[in-house]
């Protein structure tokens, strides 16, 4: 016999092993709120920075992110010349992290190199060694940039008669990796983020179409695949950040939790708690 579950739903804390989609326009806290999702602030968190863009957030604890794969390049001797194998065929190497051409950009290792790490590393490095990183939150930002990684790779000449099959490979690609990474979070009761750039459309009865910055099948897909997904902006009354799941039939926007449907709340982690925990039948 299968095991049978039967949910009981919880309101009394926060929900854990969920995919949270935050779209939203620059400068609207996507970053600086996300680098705090969890109880234990920035120390419980993990910013996957595929945007160079969490220098200057406070506390924030990130992995320099700068690739789909890891970056390689032809061996060579001490003498500075290329290593055959036995076919003579030039051996190449992976770029070591430290070696891939970035610094760090305050502090005090400003100017230093700083090890920058490629997509597949981090998420298979994760697996292997998810305790000893003590967090309970991932944040990738942005899933835009990891898009536009995989098209280059998928598709490096642009524009050609199998643009169409090698485009769908590239949708197929990023959203296997979501998909780990999702599977992953979800396996040890953690919360996964993504963060994505939002994009204006058409107007449609009044209405603006929300979607986030990246070609629009993909989009569609990963709003499916997200729990919870907010808008983010700025009250141009009191400059607060401001995050709404009110969604309609133009707006991909939207939550599963309940106590959240059709809010817009403060943008914070503890505003969004208090929602969910405060909520009453």
């Amino acid at each position: 016999m299968l095991e049978i579950h039967k949910s009981v739903v919880d309101w009394s804390e926060m929900p854990t092993g969920m995919t949270w989609y935050i779209i939203g326009a620059p400068k609207t806290g996507k970053t600086t709120q996300s680098s705090k999702w969890s109880e234990r602030g920035t120390d419980g968190v993990l910013l996957l920075d595929t945007d160079l863009g969490s220098d200057f957030v406070d506390g924030c604890k990130s992995i320099t992110i700068t690739s789909l794969n890891p970056p390689e390049r032809a061996k060579k001797d001490m003498r500075g010349n290329p290593v055959l194998d036995k076919s003579g065929v030039p051996i190449v190497e992976v770029v070591p992290p430290l070696e891939r051409g970035f610094v760090h950009r305050t502090g005090d290792k400003k100017g230093t190199p700083r090890a920058s790490y490629s997509l597949a590393e981090t998420v298979f490095d994760l697996e292997d060694h998810w305790d000893e990183y003590a967090v309970d939150t991932v944040v990738v930002d942005t899933a835009d940039e990891v898009n536009s990684w995989i098209e280059k790779e998928v598709a490096p000449n642009g524009m050609g008669e199998d643009f169409g099959k090698s485009y769908a490979k590239a949708t197929e690609k990023n959203l296997d990796i979501m998909k780990r990474l999702q599977t992953l979070v979800k396996q040890k009761g953690a919360t996964l983020i993504l963060i994505s750039h939002s994009k204006k459309t058409v107007e449609v009865d009044g209405k603006m179409q929300l979607m986030p910055a990246l070609p629009s099948g993909l989009a569609g897909r990963l709003c499916a695949r997200a729990d919870v997904i907010g808008y983010t902006t700025i009250d141009k009354k009191t400059g607060k950040h401001m995050i709404s799941f009110v969604g309609y039939d133009e707006r991909s926007v939207g939550s599963r939790i309940k106590p959240l449907h059709g809010k817009t709340l403060e943008f914070s982690y503890q505003a969004i708690k208090d929602a969910i925990t405060g909520y009453k039948e």
